[in-house]
Parts: C-alpha cells; structure tokens; sequence
C-alpha cells in the first residue's frame, strides 16, 4: 500500500519545530468543551457565581487605593487613583491567570493525558480563551467607570484606537504568559519543589512591573532594564491610551514584541519537543 493511504503515521521522536497548530483547528469544539468546564468550575457553588468576576479586581483595587495612595502617598500622575490601580490590576490578573492555568498543565491533566490522546496544546489553549473571557468583562467595567471620571479629568478619554490598543496589549501579555507557562509546565512536572520558587518569584515580579506604581517613578539608570519586561508595556500603554494625553515610545512596544515572540517560540518548542517524555514521568 502506499504512503498516503495511512492515515497515522508513527515516528520515534518528535521534531522540533513540528507544533501541531493545524490539530487545535479541527479539535476546536474539544476547546470550547474545556472552556465551559472551567468557567463552570470556577463559580459553581458560589453566592453570586459570575459577578466575582468584577467583584474580586474591584475589591482589590480599592485595597490598593488604601495603601498606596492614602498610607503610602504613592503618585499616580494625575490619574485617579481608583482607574490607575484598576487598571493594572486587571493586567497583572490576566497574566497570572494565564500563567497558572498554563504551568500546570500537565499536573492537573496527567490522569486525562494518559488515558487518551489529543493536541496538549488544547489545554494551556483553552486556559487562555478563559482568562481572555474573564479578562475582557473586566476590561469593559473599565471603560463603564470611565464615563463616571471624565467630567472631572478631560485626559480621560474612550475611543476607537484605545480599544484597539487594549486589546493588542491584552494579546501580547496572554503570549508572554503562555510561553513562560509552557516552560515552567516542564520544570514542575519533573521537579515538583520548582513550584514552590516559582511562587515565591511571581509575588516578587508584581513589583517588577508598574501595577502599583508608574514608570516615572523608576530611575533613569534603571529605566531601560525596567521596559524590558514586556507587563510594562503593556501596563504603561493600557494607561497611555486612556488616562493619559502622553503616549508610550513605539521602541519599547517594538521590543517587547521581540522578547514575547521569542519566549512564547521557546515555551511551544520545548512543551511540543518534551511532552511525552513529561509524561513517562508523572
């Protein structure tokens, strides 16, 4: 029989730019299945289910104005404290939601990975689709709070443009978070007590980026290492394109891009090259 008359073909390893993209298409509907599953999961047997969702940035961000800006006096540029901490609060959540979903992929899924096959990359995949969900409901309570401030502050402004920017700052941080995810999802397989450290570094990181804070609060020799971290950019231009008359350097949007694609290329190569070896060990 020929070749293309088969319709698996078995190979002893796994290439390793070979990612499989074409299979998330055709399993798309496995995907929306995983999406309903977690959203269910995550407000079942609760009080007020769904509107945790803009509860708990809502509840946090008020905890921020307390500390930061009434205990610590910390400057916020002229922008109302409430959108200010609102608004990289939301950002900041988005990563690490798509962050945790993601480095535990093959932890929380190891009973379902052995027993049948599909595309991993469906998992961490749909992770992200969820977060995105949680993360754009958010996005819009934003923009309603905006029309109570901007009266009071004529920087304040919604338009077309900033939506747009919105959205490609929210695409940019759920590529940084998936690429790193997908590393760590091969570390804390093999070595569980990775989880442990990488805990520890992520409440750290929170302050790396202005979630807290604005930029112009980093020293000029500190400054370029500081934009480095691609959360702030896309902090400081969620900021810039609706708090803010003062837009972000283009240069600064140009590399963050370079750092996320090159990371989120590492994270995919290594899950795609590594994942069945990941899962002889659990």
């Amino acid at each position: 029989m020929s070749a293309n008359q088969f319709e698996w073909e078995i190979k002893p390893d796994q290439g390793w730019f070979r990612f499989g993209l074409k299979e998330l298409f055709y399993k798309k509907g496995l995907i929306l299945r995983f999406v309903r599953r977690d959203l269910l999961a995550s407000y079942q047997q609760t009080l007020i289910g769904p509107l945790w969702i803009v509860l708990q940035p809502l509840l946090a961000t008020l905890v921020y104005v307390i500390i930061f800006s009434k205990v610590a006096r910390l400057s916020t540029d002229g922008t109302p404290p409430l959108l200010f901490y609102l608004s990289g609060y939301i950002i900041w959540n988005f990563f690490t939601d798509c962050l945790n979903g993601t480095m535990y992929t093959f932890i929380f899924n190891a009973h379902i990975f052995n027993k049948v096959y599909f595309p991993r990359l469906i998992i961490p995949f749909s992770t992200v689709i969820t977060a995105s969900i949680r993360g754009l409901i958010q996005c819009v309570f934003f923009l309603l709070l905006l029309s109570l401030y901007h009266r009071d502050f004529p920087q304040i402004s919604v338009s077309l443009s900033g939506i747009l920017w919105l959205l490609f700052f929210l695409w940019m941080v759920a590529l940084f978070a998936v690429g790193l995810g997908l590393i760590i999802s091969v570390l804390t397989a093999r070595y569980r007590d990775i989880d442990n450290l990488i805990q520890f570094a992520l409440r750290l990181f929170m302050f790396a980026a202005p979630v807290v804070y604005p930029a112009s609060m980093i020293p000029e020799a500190y400054r370029s290492l500081f934009w480095l971290n691609p959360l702030t950019t896309a902090i400081e231009g969620f900021r810039a394109a609706f708090l803010t008359d003062n837009p972000i350097e283009r240069s600064w949007i140009w590399i963050s891009m370079v750092v996320v694609s090159v990371i989120c290329l590492i994270g995919v190569t290594i899950f795609k090259k590594l994942e069945i070896k990941v899962l002889d060990t659990l």
